[in-house]
């Protein structure tokens, strides 16, 4: 196998939540020889050297400052998100019925709900916990299956296959073991009806076992563990399907952000300053302190122009003299559902990396941003696909929008083609992973002023 699909299955099993992912850039990054920055310290930074900071340990911000002002040369930026849909725990609840004990959770986002049932599941995401200081917040990744989220059979449900919605209060908590035996089943035993403690859930007196299995892993106390933001993720690694097929979880986003993070770390020093910014929260909006509506994008650019010497008028000169691409995921043509896509604009698997247009401004794409992304991919010797929806459906959207309205930087969206998006597994191209590498590695190089390709 490629060594680049290599390293993307190893950097997707390792990043189960934001968190995770957020963990791991830095990790790339400091075996680049990045420094790690701090927003609340004074920075000093070098022309041509690489550095990064973090925002609430799910954001991320990477750049290597220009080699001239950036008044003159600007900005060659790309962006992802590093959060996906799925199932957030709410550890302090307990719910138990018939010696069945669940964790109650919530849905994030939009994930197709059926896709996460019949599972196993792992636990991942970040514990903030006592301290004799205070607090800390550590990472934590029980990387084995604890849960489940079973179905109904199909003889209780016959209309199961017709469609069904799932209740996220009472359908969809996570079923964490058994302790079935005569006492769990009311007075009358096993064969009899439910007594007091049958099948309604009961908060008990005894603290929910999620609480002492998380504790357990992080070798404190259940009374240590202050708060958290765990989720419930895929206990299956990434798998290769066939000779050029990848199936595994978290695609949208991780393609986008292993593939800007290899083309950013590989990147030499140029005029213009090169930035990697790593989103959190785009699947609920982005509007939070580490999304992408939010200040961290342009306090980061802020900083490092007043630090190479720009004026604040240098500063307005360079977010226009600046580039970015928008790297998340492509809706790719499905054999089995072709009446959903036009027949002109629907990117296929290893077909290349897909520029996504749409006409409401759904993505940030126009016409000249477009253009450019395509002298990159021709450049870079690698083809270029075009996404559009149907005229009679409303696509997604991305951070490109949003990012674009706050900084009024020029940017195209692109994506590489998937398919089973918002899926807890979907399937990607491997050759596409490979062409987006190529085609953002060529945007790095090349001059964001004159839209170039060096």
């Amino acid at each position: 196998m490629d060594m680049t699909i290599e390293k993307l299955r190893d950097f997707v099993d390792a990043s189960p939540t934001a968190w995770q992912t957020v963990d791991s850039i830095g990790a790339r990054l400091a075996a680049s020889g990045g420094e790690k920055l701090d927003e609340r310290e004074p920075w000093k930074i070098e022309p041509g050297c690489l550095y990064w900071v973090e925002r609430s340990g799910s954001g991320l911000v990477a750049f290597r400052p220009g080699l001239r002002s950036p008044a003159e040369e600007g900005f060659a930026l790309a962006g992802a998100h590093t959060d996906s849909p799925g199932l957030k725990l709410r550890i302090e609840k307990r719910l138990e019925g018939r010696g069945m004990e669940r964790c109650a959770v919530e849905v994030y986002g939009s994930p197709i709900v059926s896709t996460w049932l019949d599972r196993p599941l792992a636990i991942a995401g970040r514990v903030v916990v006592k301290t004799a200081d205070g607090a800390s917040t550590r990472l934590l990744f029980v990387d084995r299956p604890v849960g489940i989220v079973p179905n109904l059979a199909i003889h209780l449900n016959r209309d199961m296959n017709k469609g069904f919605e799932y209740n996220a209060q009472t359908q969809l908590p996570v079923v964490l073991g058994s302790a079935a035996g005569p006492e769990s089943a009311g007075p009358a035993g096993p064969s009899g009806p439910a007594g007091p403690a049958g099948p309604s859930e009961s908060s008990g007196s005894a603290g929910p076992a999620i609480l002492a299995l998380v504790a357990d892993e992080l070798d404190v106390e259940p009374g240590a563990i202050l708060a958290a933001d765990l989720f419930f993720v895929d206990a299956q690694k990434t798998v290769l399907v066939g000779a050029d097929l990848l199936n595994g979880t978290r695609f949208d986003n991780l393609l986008g952000c292993h593939a800007i993070l290899e083309a950013f770390v590989d990147s030499t020093p140029q005029a213009h300053g090169q930035l990697a910014a790593f989103f959190d929260n785009e699947e609920i909006g982005s509007r939070t302190r580490t999304g992408a509506d939010s200040s961290f994008l342009r306090d980061v650019l802020g900083r490092i122009s007043a630090l190479q010497g720009t004026t604040a008028e240098g500063f307005f000169r360079a977010l226009a003299s600046s580039f970015s691409v928008s790297v998340d995921v492509s809706q790719a043509w499905h054999p089995g559902w072709p009446e959903k896509f036009d027949e002109n604009f629907s990117p296929l698997l290893n077909g290349g990396p897909a520029v996504k247009v749409n006409a409401n401004f759904r993505y940030a794409t126009d016409a000249v941003t477009e253009s450019r992304f395509r002298r990159f991919c021709s450049a870079a010797g690698v083809p270029c696909q075009k996404y559009m929806t149907r005229a009679d459906m409303t696509p997604g959207s991305t951070i490109g929008p949003v990012s674009a309205a706050l900084s009024g930087i020029p940017t195209v969206d692109v994506g590489s083609p998937l398919l089973s998006m918002h899926s807890l597994r979907e399937t990607a191209g491997t050759k596409d992973h490979t062409m987006m590498i190529g085609a953002l590695g060529r945007h790095f190089a090349s001059s964001p002023r004159s839209g170039t390709v060096e």
